[in-house]
C-alpha cells in the first residue's frame, strides 16, 4: 500500500515543504542531461591534424622492384607523368608494364613508340590539362649510359621533350 501524499502531511506548511522539494528536484534532473562536446571536438581536432599531415600533394611514383637509383646532391620536385624504367637485367618498363629488352628496343623501337602515343591519346582522356611531353626516367645505377641516351633519344623522337631522370637525393 502506498501512502499518500494527505497521509504523510498533515498541515500546510508541511505540504509546502514537500512541493518545494520536489520543485528543487525536477530543476535539477533538466539541466543534468546536457551534452558534452568537449572530448569530440578533441578527437575531430585530432582527426584534422592527422590527415593534413599525411596528405601529399606532390605526386608519388613507384620503383620497379629491384632497382637501385642513383644519388644525386640536387633533386627536385617530381612531376605526374608517365615513367619508363629500365632495370640492370636489361628489361623496359612502362608504368610498371614490362614492354621488352633494351638490345630489341634499340634494334625495333616500333613497339615502345606505340605504347607511348598509347599514353599521350589516353592522357587528355584522364587529366585535364593536354600533355606537356613529360615522362620520368628511372634507371638502375649499373646501366651504362650509353643505354641511357638509347632510350632518351627515342624518347625525344617520339616528342617526349622533358625528361626527368629520377634520382634518390638527399
Amino acid at each position: 500500500m502506498r501512502l499518500n501524499q494527505s497521509m504523510v502531511a498533515a498541515n500546510p506548511f508541511e505540504k509546502h515543504l514537500i512541493n518545494r522539494r520536489r520543485k528543487k528536484n525536477k530543476g535539477f534532473r533538466s539541466s543534468g542531461f546536457t551534452l558534452m562536446l568537449t572530448s569530440m571536438v578533441d578527437m575531430f581536432s585530432m582527426l584534422v591534424i592527422f590527415l593534413l599531415q599525411t596528405f601529399s600533394n606532390t605526386p608519388e611514383i613507384s620503383i620497379v622492384r629491384g632497382m637501385e637509383l642513383p644519388r644525386s646532391i640536387s633533386a627536385s620536385v617530381v612531376r605526374e607523368a608517365p615513367v619508363l624504367a629500365i632495370s640492370k637485367d636489361g628489361n623496359l618498363y612502362l608504368d610498371q608494364k614490362l614492354v621488352g629488352r633494351t638490345a630489341d628496343i634499340s634494334r625495333k623501337p616500333d613497339e615502345l613508340l606505340n605504347k607511348l602515343n598509347f599514353i599521350k591519346k589516353g592522357w587528355v582522356s584522364s587529366h585535364t590539362t593536354a600533355f606537356s611531353g613529360d615522362i620520368n626516367l628511372q634507371a638502375d645505377r649499373e646501366i651504362e649510359s650509353t643505354t641511357v641516351s638509347m632510350v632518351m633519344a627515342i624518347l625525344t623522337s617520339s616528342q617526349f621533350q622533358s625528361i626527368q631522370l629520377a634520382v634518390i637525393g638527399k
